[in-house]
């Protein structure tokens, strides 16, 4: 796990036209929290901010005024619903020795064969998973290679397990799985169709039976 420096400003200001002050001078409002202490308001550059991502779970080095250094972890982070920038980051500060609940990503890697060699369709169901473990232990993500798994195949989440770290979700969680084509689904469902709805034979009366 790689660790993330971010310089952090102490701010006294608050509020809606204090924020859009903040976003004119490029910069994003936050607020540090710790256990047993008062939050922190805090404002950040947009720039530095936009060099965490992808690394959102993994463990922040912050500095506050360049001189306070502290451990944390990524609590919350808000984007403009359009332009998708970072409006407002949470930070959680943490103690190395004590285990903490976060986040991580589920990222699926390599081809399967199922959608290689019979045109299979991967679905990635489990696309982030909630783990307890060590600060130092915070995965930044983690890989499930998809290779092996052919058409009716399922990846389950006890492939991810390690003794670092435990999940909150359980082992026969769904990580991924490989379904049919959805051409062949809808070939076999209009035979059936067709097959339903086939009119039954009408027998017409032998000029024998008329009176």
């Amino acid at each position: 796990m790689s660790e993330i420096s971010l310089n952090i400003e102490r701010r006294s200001e608050t509020g809606t036209q204090y924020s859009k002050k903040l976003k004119r001078e490029g910069k994003v409002p936050g607020i540090y929290y710790f256990h047993g202490s008062d939050p922190i308001p805090f404002s950040v550059e947009l720039k530095s901010l936009q060099a965490i991502a992808g690394h959102e779970s993994g463990m922040l080095s912050i500095k506050i005024d360049g001189k306070e250094e502290k451990k944390c972890v990524v609590r919350e982070i808000q984007y403009d619903p359009i332009r998708m920038e970072p409006i407002h980051i949470d930070l959680l500060g943490i103690k190395l020795d004590e285990k903490i609940k976060v986040t991580v990503p589920v990222h699926l890697t390599g081809s399967s064969v199922g959608v290689k060699n019979s045109g299979g369709v991967l679905q990635h169901v489990l696309r982030e998973v909630e783990i307890e473990c060590f600060p130092a232990d915070i995965p930044e993500n983690f890989s499930a290679d998809v290779s092996d798994l052919d058409i009716g195949d399922t990846m389950y989440l006890d492939v991810l397990k390690d003794d670092k770290f435990s999940f909150s979700a359980e082992d026969d969680t769904v990580v991924a799985t490989v379904t049919a084509p959805r051409i062949a689904e809808e070939t076999v469902e209009s035979e059936e169709s067709e097959e339903g709805s086939a009119e039954p034979e009408v027998l017409k009366q032998s000029d024998s039976d008329e009176d």
